[in-house]
């Protein structure tokens, strides 16, 4: 199984692993992994669609420079509907709902994984951390229904190269 995943599995089972009263750590770390199974989704994905298979490891450094703050910028004009001028040409608007689902997911994801690894006084309930999870899991099914879709592609390119664009 790829990573991502992996880590969307590990989520399910950190959000449900104690039965009576789950540990802040398990639903916390629940929450980190449903984010960066997400993460690592999309920057499978754009590594994938932006670099060759040849040399055989330019696809895997490729996937190290997707930047968090970047992609979340990127997620935050495409869950609005409203993606940079620099963007606009290269996009059949409407953008897809779909799509849309998808970089909404991952502000609300990242934020919540900010959360959940950062701030102490925060306290998670099994609800809330099987919602995220399910969040997550819903935006995997959205992906896939988008993912061939050219404004996929370039939401993906966007995701690593918006900042150098401007």
């Amino acid at each position: 199984m790829a990573l991502h995943q992996d880590l969307l599995e590990q989520a399910d089972h950190l959000a449900s692993r104690e039965r009576m009263k789950p540990r802040q750590a398990s639903l916390r770390r629940a929450v980190s992994s449903a984010y960066y199974g997400f993460f690592h989704l999309l920057a499978t994905e754009g590594a994938r669609r932006s670099a060759p298979v040849q040399p055989p490891l330019l696809r895997a450094q490729v996937q190290r420079a997707f930047v968090h703050a970047n992609m979340k910028e990127v997620c935050q004009q495409f869950s609005k509907s409203s993606p940079a001028m620099i963007l606009r040409p290269l996009l059949a608007l409407p953008i897809e709902a779909d799509l849309v689902a998808v970089a909404s997911a991952f502000v609300a994801l990242q934020e919540a994984r900010h959360d959940a690894d950062y701030n102490v006084t925060t306290t998670f309930n099994r609800i809330v951390v099987l919602q995220m999870v399910q969040r997550a899991r819903a935006a995997f099914a959205s992906w896939q229904a988008v993912r061939s879709n050219p404004n996929a592609v370039v939401f993906l390119i966007a995701l690593l190269l918006q900042r150098q664009w401007r």
